[in-house]
């Protein structure tokens, strides 16, 4: 005779009413910054120099696939400091909104992000999505006042560069403020022309191809790549403007303006991610990694030869 242990209640995940409640939180942080994202959207639709924020996100995915090996859920613990660290953000936005101040409102939502990864699975989630939601920021275009403290600075460092070089090559040029006169001709180098777009693109790039196809690489290769991506879009700019001023001198300032201004300003990328490829050939050829062969490895501890017991006579 057995006893009957049914309650009329079946047997639920109890899993099920956080992970409900996490889907709900999720859903309702995403409505809120719908807004903060389209605004976005249109603007990487309307300036070309920020058109690579559409692919900021696509290409966070594809870091947190490669990544996926090395998330341990077994190791996954919440954490209520997460929630803290929501709030606390969330204050901020909204202190940001009643300011008016668009540019931290849109990027608090990085470190919301951290928040909740900390929410949902403490530390060792945090850390394995770092990389991919550091490289979010690049989706966010710069502030105006950030614009207008680097383009002056700049656009001298591009002026006087691309003079030197001119002047390298053996073409009788001359710099006056940011005007470069070549013979009768002179080319301005406007504020438009200071690189700072295609700087903020080329990190982009130049970050991404670390984050996936170099991250197999030694750390300081990654770290000299990603720290040469500043020098090496200025070198790209100089060049681009040099070229510029080699095509007045050739073809007069008004045919030259014509023809090379636009196709230099699309050999930029090109120019930069040429010298990206010398800088890594470079580096292979400078330091060599060794290899060594453990059939030739001289063991360092010695045992002492064994000997055969000696029989001794009856």
């Amino acid at each position: 005779m057995s006893i009957a242990t049914d309650t009329g209640m079946n047997p639920r995940n109890e899993s099920s009413p956080p992970l409900v409640a996490a889907g709900i939180v999720v859903a309702a942080l995403v409505a809120s910054y719908a807004p903060n994202l389209y605004q976005l959207g249109l603007q990487w639709a309307d300036e070309p120099n920020y058109s690579h924020g559409f692919l900021v996100i696509p290409i966070a995915l594809v870091i947190l696939w490669q990544r996926k090996d090395e998330l341990k859920f077994a190791a996954l613990r919440p954490m209520a400091l997460g929630w803290l660290v929501v709030a606390a953000v969330l204050a901020a936005r909204y202190w940001s909104f009643e300011r008016n101040e668009p540019w931290f409102e849109n990027i608090s939502v990085l470190p919301l992000l951290a928040g909740l990864a900390l929410a949902f699975g403490g530390w060792p989630l945090l850390r394995w999505c770092l990389p991919a939601l550091g490289f979010l920021i690049f989706m966010f275009p710069l502030p105006a006042s950030v614009n207008l403290y680097l383009a002056g600075p700049l656009q001298r460092v591009a002026t006087l560069g691309s003079t030197a070089l001119l002047q390298a090559f053996g073409l009788p040029v001359l710099a006056e403020g940011n005007i470069i006169y070549i013979g009768a001709s002179k080319l301005e180098v406007a504020q438009a022309c200071n690189g700072l777009s295609m700087l903020v693109s080329f990190i982009t790039l130049v970050t991404a191809t670390t984050l996936i196809m170099a991250r197999h690489r030694p750390s300081w290769e990654r770290g000299v790549l990603l720290a040469s991506t500043i020098p090496i879009a200025l070198i790209a700019n100089i060049i681009r403007i040099a070229a510029t001023a080699w095509a007045y001198q050739l073809l007069g300032e008004a045919r030259g303006q014509k023809v090379a201004h636009d196709t230099a300003g699309w050999a930029m990328m090109p120019i930069a991610l040429g010298l990206v490829y010398i800088e890594l050939k470079l580096m292979n050829w400078l330091v060599v990694e060794e290899s060594v062969d453990e059939k030739l490895i001289i063991p360092t501890t010695f045992s002492a030869p064994t000997r055969a017991p000696v029989k001794k006579g009856v």
